[in-house]
């Protein structure tokens, strides 16, 4: 009994973290994925759906969307970083970013089952927590492949950015979804 509690409190523990990562720029604009300082004291703080610019003055955000064009925000900073296709790429890419929504998803789903289970339907929650798991882990790669690419650009090209508290709640929540799937299994075999 103390393994399925233990088990539901980790899918729990990895839906609230999904959850503040999903909720990133341009939804809450202090969440980020990743950030551009700027000279003037602002910041330009990237989301799954979009970002926004932070000012001393006042903070402006996209409308939230599914895929968003990073590399042409960057360009308008002034910093011309990406060729065309790298762009193209990167705005492609952005779109599976998606992904982070859909594991908050998916790991919502594996915590109602694990809530209102009996025996088998541990098993259950266990498999369903292992494929929040797995879409953790997609959105996770996808988010540092997104973002890295973007970092890296910069830095080959003389900006600096750094990378926000999004980033690290999904690879701490890609973690405690793989132990919550078998901490769950676990309650179905004691």
């Amino acid at each position: 009994m103390l393994a399925l509690h233990f088990g539901t409190f980790l899918i729990f523990s990895g839906l609230v973290l999904l959850i503040v990562a999903s909720i990133s720029a341009p939804t809450v604009a202090k969440i980020d994925f990743l950030s551009i300082p700027l000279t003037n004291g602002s910041s330009v703080n990237f989301g799954t759906l979009g970002f926004c610019i932070l000012n001393p003055d006042g903070n402006s955000c996209t409308p939230t969307a599914v895929g968003y064009r990073i590399a042409d925000e960057v360009s308008s900073l002034g910093i011309d970083a990406f060729s065309d296709d790298q762009a193209t790429t990167i705005y492609r890419a952005s779109k599976a970013l998606v992904l982070n929504q859909i594991a908050a998803g998916i790991a919502g789903i594996a915590f109602l089952l694990a809530v209102c289970s009996h025996r088998l339907g541990y098993l259950f929650a266990s498999a369903v927590a292992f494929v929040a798991f797995l879409f953790s882990l997609g959105a996770l790669i996808v988010d540092f492949v997104v973002f890295g690419a973007v970092k890296q650009q910069l830095g080959r090209n003389g900006g600096t950015s750094k990378w926000g508290s999004a980033i690290w709640l999904v690879l701490v929540a890609t973690i405690i979804l793989f132990l919550a799937s078998i901490a769950t299994c676990f309650a179905y075999v004691l």
